[in-house]
């Protein structure tokens, strides 16, 4: 029987004659494992080989050296890839472009955006520069009832397809404020005559500079040989009467009557009825209803249009309503007006502010300065010390003689 220590020897030498298996090189592990699928998704994708010499990514065709060529530097290669990817992106690309016309609304909804003509753009520009965006005085001053310009614009393109608002066409303004509905269509569409009153002194001062500064504006045009086309052309047939309405009997020779009438007083809104049912105006724009315009305060209309409106500087919103003359109710000749200029029935009231845009734009700019002079105490000459000396002077001795 044999010893342990035999035993152990023999275990040894069996283990050491038994051969080994030996492990494969890398090579040929690469060769063997590049046979069978990669199960593994690799780390970084593999090299391409020189012969390949593009490589196509979406929207973008970039060039790699081949060999045998010179290399370019870095700032051309860049500047090659940079045109390159741009040409390509302008030709794959398939995304669809923003519409600036397109106005966002909540819940995802769209509206069209309201174009405004570049001569009212011109005109507002000229306004807010010169009185702000609301004229001046906004808070707890003489400023009300001042519409955006889309809104306006809204209201002005309404009228241009329900009433036929044309170059042709005689607006008036009651309470005329800042003087920007007569300012607006005065440029778009051009009426003939763009008449505004006004009973508060403040509103209408700030009216009389903006008007005076927008002439100003279409004088230095004209000085300057300056030709504009007619979509960007300061028109001038505006004028603004310091004074009360009900001292007028008729709406004649105006076609379109527009008021911005919240606040009006009923006593006011009875007149105003009487004055259009008595003339030959045909269309009325408000922004009150038919249940009160028509049932409560008489006036002979029927509503063609309606459309909601927003106010400059606060959330405000009113409904603006568009009337057309109701034919169906015979008018009294009787009180029908009887003077005339230029051939159409005209209130005296009114007839000479006609004139005076007939006239052209020299004498409108001339009044209208004198205006602002006389009013605001302005004056184009310079004042010094020198000089206010010696006129209290001139005062003091024109006194004692």
């Amino acid at each position: 029987m044999s010893s342990p220590s035999a035993r152990k020897r023999g275990n040894k030498a069996a283990a050491s004659s038994t051969p080994t298996k030996r492990r494969s090189s890398p090579s040929k592990a690469a060769a063997t494992t590049s046979n069978a699928p990669n199960r593994k998704t690799p780390r970084t994708p593999p090299r391409q080989s020189a012969s390949s010499s593009k490589v196509v990514t979406p929207a973008l065709t970039a060039s790699l050296p081949v060999e045998g060529k010179k290399k370019k530097s870095a700032a051309s290669n860049k500047k090659s890839t940079a045109k390159s990817a741009r040409r390509s992106l302008n030709l794959n690309d398939t995304t669809t472009k923003r519409d600036d016309t397109q106005k966002k609304l909540p819940f995802g909804l769209n509206k069209k955006a309201i174009e405004i003509p570049p001569n009212v753009q011109r005109v507002y520009h000229i306004v807010h520069k010169h009185s702000g965006s609301l004229g001046g005085n906004g808070h707890g001053g003489a400023i009300y009832g001042e519409l955006t310009t889309g809104s306006m614009q809204k209201m002005t393109n309404l009228m241009i397809e329900h009433t036929g608002l044309s170059k042709s066409s005689r607006f008036i303004d009651v309470g005329c404020g800042l003087g920007k509905p007569n300012l607006h269509v005065a440029q778009f569409p051009g009426v003939d005559f763009s008449y505004g009153i006004e009973m508060e002194h403040v509103r209408w001062m700030i009216g009389m500079t903006n008007l005076e500064h927008v002439l100003k504006s279409a004088k230095e045009d004209v000085d300057k040989g300056v030709v504009n086309d007619n979509e960007s052309k300061i028109g001038h047939g505006c004028y603004l009467s310091h004074g009360d309405i009900t001292e007028a009997n008729f709406f004649d020779p105006f076609t379109h009557v527009y008021m911005f009438d919240i606040g009006f007083p009923p006593r006011l809104f009875h007149q105003l009825a009487e004055m259009f049912n008595n003339s030959k105006s045909e269309y009325l724009i408000c922004y009150h209803a038919p249940r009160l315009m028509i049932d409560d305060y008489g006036f002979n209309i029927e509503l063609i249009h309606q459309t909601p409106t927003s106010m400059h500087g606060s959330a405000e919103g009113h409904q603006g309503y568009i009337y057309r003359r109701d034919m169906n109710v015979k008018s009294n000749a009787r009180k029908a007006c009887k003077t005339k200029t230029f051939g159409v029935p005209c209130d005296p009231l009114f007839s000479t502010a006609w004139k005076m845009c007939r006239g052209g734009l020299d004498p409108l700019l001339k009044y209208t300065s004198d205006e602002v002079q006389k009013q605001w105490g302005g004056s184009n000459k310079r004042v010094t010390r020198a000089s206010r000396r010696k006129s209290s002077g001139e005062e003091e001795e024109k006194k004692t003689e």
